[in-house]
């Protein structure tokens, strides 16, 4: 089961200027039980962009995952920068000008964006007497769409694919993960 609980931060601004920023972020945590084991997971997920210009956004994205299983602890953590570019505005899909002028006024437009990234993952080994934390490249491209609810707040829904590259002896060979995320985020003015 995954609850998703979501963060929001900000200040007074307006969205999508030249100059703004986004921040944001969530929380995720499931838990399952077989048999005679029990695992707990509990993900946290940020959130800050740029706008470069309105259709070019420079993303940091931290991911940081807390995994307990009996008597054992994991830490993981991902970093990824990238580059996300507007591929479509939703907002001119009516060809009405007064309801795209209004869309836009109230700052209720929405958008698919295409990103590229690239970071490093880390993890600490899973062997208990082996206490070194062990960090990797990792790759990633997304989709994801951006609807502004408001002047501030954007509902942000991201499907990402990452490629995270080996490091032994923790990882031996090149593992990938698919993600969606789902999440508010605020814009801010610098």
């Amino acid at each position: 089961m995954i609850v998703i609980f979501i963060l929001m931060l900000g200040s007074l601004g307006y969205a999508q200027k030249r100059g703004s920023q986004e921040l944001g972020g969530g929380i995720s945590f499931w838990s399952q039980t077989d048999k005679d084991t029990s695992e707990t997971s509990l993900n946290l997920d940020g959130i800050w962009g740029y706008y470069v210009t309105p259709d070019f956004i420079f993303e940091f994205e931290p991911r940081l995952s807390l995994h307990f299983a009996e008597s054992k602890f994991d830490l993981t953590g991902l970093a990824i920068v990238g580059l996300a570019k507007r591929l479509m505005d939703l907002s001119n899909l009516d060809q009405n000008t007064g309801s795209q002028w209004a869309r836009k006024y109230e700052r209720s437009t929405a958008g698919i964006f295409g990103s590229v990234s690239g970071g490093l993952w880390a993890e600490r080994s899973n062997n208990i007497h082996d206490e070194r934390i062990y960090i990797g490249p990792a790759l990633g491209a997304g989709v994801s769409t951006r609807s502004m609810l408001g002047s501030l707040t954007v509902l942000r829904v991201k499907f990402q694919y990452l490629y995270l590259m080996p490091t032994p002896p923790v990882h031996e060979n090149p593992w990938s993960m698919f993600t969606i995320s789902v999440g508010f985020s605020v814009i801010s003015k610098l």
